[in-house]
């Protein structure tokens, strides 16, 4: 009698990645927020913030910025614009608390904000890590393998535009295949260009074909990324790009990228207290721009090595400052954006594993509401490679069932369990045990040494590399309705030939 072959763990694998596609809701949070201050510690970085915006000053490079700060009040020297205390907190009061962010299919609507976290793609490298493995610059269909990826993954609810950054479609054109890719091959949440004023327009018109003329004036269905250029300016691209959206009433994740060490104090302190003044700047001028108008306070921290000069990802000191800047978040009433599994490594090994677990955690247990770049960045944030991009993917279950936090239990059954196995025996076959059955991540092997051999000794890197594939061969884009297909077509073909380039 012949045996039959074990299935082994690749075939556990194959099974995941042909299994139905699903679409978890946003994580809500049932362990933390972690609060590192007291009430007075808090005030002192508040009062710190309001000294650096009262005092200081934040620069607005950017005429009609100036223009608008004047009409406001603010005291205004050529670019740079100083609010006093009252000024800046009645315009972040404005500010909702918590949105509905919609997708073209409700069934894959968020709420940002509150006890919710939800997670976001990568966005912005120029290089890939491909299937083979191989070091390259990025071409428009890995852009649009990483959205395919992002709608097949249940956990990722924004796939965004930009989750690389495409070397072989022209940048006057560029957002207009990211777009329009994004809105064919996901029916998920998506993110705006910002990289013009005209980019930023064309993203909203877009929109108002697939959702209509009039649904963006009281709906959430877009956030664009702007980042501050710390330390303390706001440069015209970002605050053309700001008024956009904040005009159509679509929130921006307002972000200072601060390298701590270098672009902000080696401080956790100082550097909190320097972008919460940015990023609460940038928001202060949007309720200028609109006046209610949703926004999100935005956080990219890196610390910065005193050898090299080089980023860091994944250390401690980042760490404790998200959960500042949480704490904070919540002492303003506004939701707030992070960024995590990031690493330095070059390949998906072991310090890509630690660096990316070591800066999901304090995002996670500080509150935080959209978390961004949760799956794929190597190299510091210039590369995103396919086989750690659906690991890290499956790693967001494992956080999903974490911050779930307890869930309610039949003690006395479990003890009547507990006497009737009695001592040395085994729970493996008890009804509990077959009823609540543990997580498991397919992609993680848990075999003897013995059967992984058997099965090809394959690395992470491999396991991951294979399932993208798997992925990609099995994806089928969502309907979209014919006559907002012919319109978005007719749309990207009129400005393609306006900005006079060809097909990307």
């Amino acid at each position: 009698m012949t045996r039959p072959a074990r299935r082994g763990r690749s075939a556990r694998v194959r099974a995941r990645a042909d299994a139905p596609v699903l679409c978890k809701p946003a994580l809500n949070r049932n362990v933390g927020p972690v609060d590192l201050l007291d009430e007075d510690g808090v005030q002192h970085i508040h009062q710190a913030v309001l000294h650096i915006v009262e005092t200081i000053g934040i620069e607005f490079r950017d005429a009609v910025a100036i223009a608008d700060w004047k009409r406001y009040g603010a005291r205004v020297e050529g670019a740079r614009v100083r609010l006093c205390r009252s000024q800046l907190m009645e315009l972040i009061g404005q500010v909702p608390g918590r949105y509905r962010f919609e997708a073209r299919n409700p069934e894959r609507s968020v709420d940002v904000g509150g006890s919710g976290s939800i997670f976001a793609n990568c966005y912005g490298a120029p290089f890939v890590y491909d299937l083979d493995g191989t070091r390259r610059r990025f071409v428009l269909e890995d852009s649009r393998d990483f959205l395919r990826l992002a709608q097949m993954s249940a956990c990722m609810h924004v796939p965004g535009i930009l989750p690389v950054e495409p070397q072989d479609a022209p940048v006057p054109q560029r957002h207009l295949d990211l777009v329009s890719s994004a809105l064919h091959l996901t029916d998920k949440p998506v993110m705006g260009s910002v990289i013009s004023e005209a980019a930023a327009r064309d993203t909203i018109d877009m929109l108002r074909i697939v959702f209509g003329e009039d649904h963006l004036e009281e709906n959430v269905v877009v956030t664009a990324l702007l980042n501050c250029n710390s330390p303390l300016v706001w440069d015209e691209t970002m605050l053309q790009s700001l008024r956009v959206y904040a005009g159509a009433n679509q929130p921006a994740l307002v972000t200072p990228f601060l390298l701590a060490g270098a672009s902000g104090p080696a401080s956790i302190l100082g550097g909190v207290a320097q972008l919460l003044a940015e990023a609460l700047a940038g928001i202060a001028y949007a309720q200028v721009v609109r006046k209610g108008c949703p926004m999100v306070l935005g956080v990219a921290l890196l610390g910065v090595s005193m050898k090299t000069g080089a980023p860091m990802l994944g250390t401690a000191e980042p760490g404790l400052m998200n959960l500042l800047v949480g704490q904070m978040a919540r002492f303003y009433g506004l939701p707030w954006r992070s960024c995590t599994m990031w690493t330095g490594s070059k390949m998906a090994d072991l310090q890509a594993g630690y660096d990316s677990a070591n800066a999901m955690w304090p995002v996670l247990l500080g509150g935080c509401h959209y978390i961004m770049h949760a799956a794929g960045f190597l190299e510091g944030t210039l590369g995103v490679s396919y086989a750690k991009w659906v690991q890290d993917a499956a790693q967001l279950d494992g956080y999903y069932r974490f911050f779930e936090g307890l869930k309610a239990e039949n003690l006395p059954r479990l003890l009547a369990d507990i006497a009737e196995i009695g001592p040395g025996g085994h729970f493996l076959g008890t009804d509990h045990t077959r009823e609540n059955p543990f997580l498991v991540n397919p992609l993680q092997n848990n075999d003897s040494y013995e059967q992984w051999l058997q099965d090809g000794a394959k690395s992470a890197e491999v396991v991951g590399n294979e399932t993208a594939r798997r992925m990609l061969e099995r994806y089928a884009p969502p309907p979209l309705d014919g006559g907002i297909c012919e319109a978005l077509g007719r749309f990207v073909l009129d400005r393609r030939a306006s900005l006079g380039g060809l097909p990307g």
